[in-house]
């Protein structure tokens, strides 16, 4: 559940900050005043891209910040797998995004950076958003299967079915090029078979470059570094005296003195350090210039080495190990197709095997659909008969496209098939008796799109709080979650507005509900009142946000009833709505209606 929003610096929300509780609370306000903004705040919450023109003028960013509170295992699990296991404090989640005025954003959960996409695993079990472009969506031919899948609870089921399908993709895709390479055998052969051996002929070893580098430079200044080494031990050791001699000296005399006074005795130890080390390097000099002379052949011939080398780069480089990288593939690739038959074979059993496995996943995922559609058909129904459609029909029918090439069975007939398995999923609707139901997307006005939505919302949250609350191993408690329904009302007026407004009145008595509304029929209903107005400040427009009851309750829907100009008769009225949501009791989210008979 959201117990707090605060918002800074997003448009004209120049700072704005808003306690939440349970129930319902409904938003309203002028066109233009801000309500959708608020939208927009929540959405930022939600995952959603981050837009840098929402940032207010002059400021360098804009802030967003929930407070969720959640004991849902699932929320936990999600955040320790991405090291974020103190984001979730006392059952208390704290997000915070920041969108600067240049384009950049930053998450923090709990305090900690987030990356966005652990706040799309997370979201989801604290924060729904439902709004005119969520009813949209519901004419898209993908959007119904995946509100099936996710009613029946087969979401990860269906991602199995996608990673299967990408495994099958993957090894056909192995198999088609080795059969290929069948067609093209002989001179691909001729091809390896010659870089092979000329990678061969050299036999590289991995650093070798280098190190013959190291002995070029050795082997080309002999006389340089036989006059260095002369110069290094002539300065250290020499007939002529040299370091160590000195070194012999200030040693003796040191001595001598801590003879006399033993506090010089620490400076005779270094002293006798230094000069033992100095002679060892001494020592070392003269035995390198002992063994340096100069070697011509073998100067040849490392030039010629690293001329060998310096061919197999610019062919198969750029460096070395590049050269061996590419040997080793091509071995594979001869080895393969010396023995193509096998490689072929091997391919075509992985092949047939991964499809299997998708082809047993797909048919299970269709199974499970269809089991669950008609369930979900009369949950949606059960739901539009209280938004105001007492007599319509609703339908989630699933069918197969036939496909005589396709290398999928289904039962006696071969079908198309793809990540999302082997179902095509309509929604069918008739508003109106005497209809046929037809494809939703062919008979939904704007209005019943959007109760329809609301309708699908509901059925979708009461199953699955129904799978939470049910003892097993998929129970994790009853969760609360948030969920905002921007304008959901659109369309509608009268009876079928007070409907409306009784519907989410009741989906508030399990999850926290949060709805921007033009209507007064659905402002009565909320047990708490939020309107957002507009105003101009030194020079500036800010938006502000107030928490209305009693009388100041009352003239905000006498308002929405009638206008600016409130009368006595649109308070009376106000007054009458407020009291009949007070009257009504919502039936238990979810309770099962007695199923009426289709004719």
């Amino acid at each position: 559940m959201l117990t707090s929003l605060r918002v800074r610096d997003l448009a004209v929300l120049e700072d704005v900050e808003v306690a939440l509780a349970a129930g319902l609370t409904v938003l309203t306000g002028e066109t233009g005043a801000g309500k959708s903004l608020v939208v927009d705040a929540l959405s930022l919450l939600a995952g959603e891209r981050a837009d840098a023109t929402l940032v207010r003028g002059g400021a360098e960013r804009l802030v967003v910040e929930g407070v969720f509170e959640s004991d849902d295992p699932a929320v936990a699990a999600a955040l320790a797998e991405a090291g974020l296991d103190e984001a979730l404090s006392a059952g208390q989640l704290v997000v915070r995004r920041e969108v600067a005025a240049g384009g950049k954003g930053r998450l923090f959960l709990g305090g900690s950076p987030a990356a966005v996409r652990t706040l799309l695993e997370v979201m989801p079990r604290l924060l729904v958003l439902y709004g005119q472009a969520e009813a949209r969506e519901l004419l898209d031919p993908t959007v119904p299967r995946d509100l099936l899948d996710r009613f029946a609870g087969l979401e990860p089921l269906a991602a199995e079915v996608a990673r299967l399908f990408s495994a099958h993709r993957v090894a056909e895709a192995e198999r088609a090029r080795i059969a290929g390479a069948a067609a093209d055998r002989v001179r691909r052969l001729e091809l390896l078979d010659f870089q092979v051996n000329e990678v061969d002929a050299v036999s590289p070893r991995r650093g070798e470059d280098e190190a013959l580098v190291r002995e070029r430079s050795r082997l080309g200044n002999v006389e340089r570094i036989g006059r260095l080494l002369a110069d290094a031990g002539g300065a250290l050791d020499s007939e002529e005296g040299g370091a160590l001699t000195a070194l012999a000296a200030s040693r003796r005399a040191l001595q001598a003195l801590a003879e006399v006074d033993p506090a010089f005795e620490a400076e005779v130890a270094v002293l006798a350090d230094v000069t033992e080390r100095a002679a060892d390097v001494a020592r070392g000099l003269a035995r390198a210039l002992d063994r340096l002379e100069a070697d011509p052949g073998r100067l040849a011939e490392v030039a010629e080495r690293l001329d060998a080398l310096a061919r197999l780069k610019r062919k198969y480089g750029p460096d070395l190990d590049d050269v061996l990288r590419h040997r080793e593939r091509i071995g594979k690739e001869r080895d393969e197709l010396v023995d193509l038959e096998g490689s072929l074979a091997k391919a075509e059993a992985a092949a047939r095997v991964a499809f299997e496995a998708f082809r047993r996943a797909a048919l299970s995922l269709s199974l499970a659909r269809a089991a669950a559609a008609p369930r979900f058909s009369a949950a949606v129904e059960r739901h539009l008969a209280d938004l105001a459609f007492l007599a319509a029909r609703f339908g989630v029918r699933l069918a197969r496209r036939a496909d005589a090439d396709s290398p999928f069975l289904a039962g006696d007939e071969r079908v198309t098939f793809g990540a999302w398995g082997i179902d095509q999923v309509t929604l069918d609707f008739a508003p109106n008796p005497g209809e046929p139901p037809r494809p939703l997307s062919k008979i939904a006005s704007g209005g019943e799109l959007s109760r329809v939505e609301l309708a699908l919302a509901a059925a979708l949250a009461a199953e699955e709080a129904g799978r939470d609350e049910a003892p097993g191993p998929r129970s994790s408690g009853a969760r609360t979650r948030t969920f905002v329904f921007d304008e959901i009302d659109t369309g509608v007026s009268g009876a079928t507005a007070e409907a409306v407004g009784k519907k989410l009145r009741t989906l508030a008595r399990r999850d926290q509900i949060l709805v921007v509304t033009h209507l007064p029929q659905v402002a009565a209903q909320g047990d708490r009142h939020l309107f957002v107005s507009k105003a101009a400040q030194g020079g500036r427009t800010t938006t502000q946000v107030a928490d209305l009851s009693g009388e100041s309750r009352v003239d905000a829907i006498a308002a929405m009833l009638g206008g600016s100009a409130i009368s006595e008769a649109a308070r009376a009225q106000a007054r009458e709505l407020l009291a009949s949501a007070t009257s009504f009791t919502p039936e238990a989210p979810g309770a099962e209606k007695p199923t009426r008979k289709k004719k």
